[in-house]
């Protein structure tokens, strides 16, 4: 039987992780988000390149990426990461796979609009 396992010398991306908080004010939700804890982590990034799409006439670029780290159970789809803790380089989490569905490591596909 083949196990999942990678190098763990290639874990040497740095991530910040943010968990998303909502909150209802006056009937509509408030959103903010709050560092996890650890906020800091490694992953391996893989960028995916990115995607573009024509929306109300104006052009909009999706940067993709997947990232692979020690399994979190913390970190869901509801989260976002900043890419070498840059606040400029915000990305949302749009899936993530529990490598085997054993609790060691996990793939995040992430993405970030880009202004063109």
């Amino acid at each position: 039987m083949h196990l999942y396992k990678p190098s763990t010398l290639i874990f040497n991306t740095i991530i910040h992780i943010q968990n998303r908080k909502q909150t209802i004010i006056n009937g509509a939700p408030d959103i903010d988000y709050v560092d996890a804890d650890p906020a800091l982590d490694y992953c391996n990034w893989k960028g995916r390149g990115g995607t573009e799409s024509i929306q109300a006439g104006s052009l909009i670029v999706y940067d993709t990426a997947e990232l692979t780290m020690w399994y979190r159970p913390d970190i869901s789809e509801r989260d976002r990461v900043l890419l070498n803790d840059d606040p400029s380089k915000v990305y949302e989490i749009i899936n993530i796979e529990n490598v085997e569905m054993r609790n060691q490591y996990m793939i995040l596909k992430v993405q970030r609009v880009v202004n063109a």
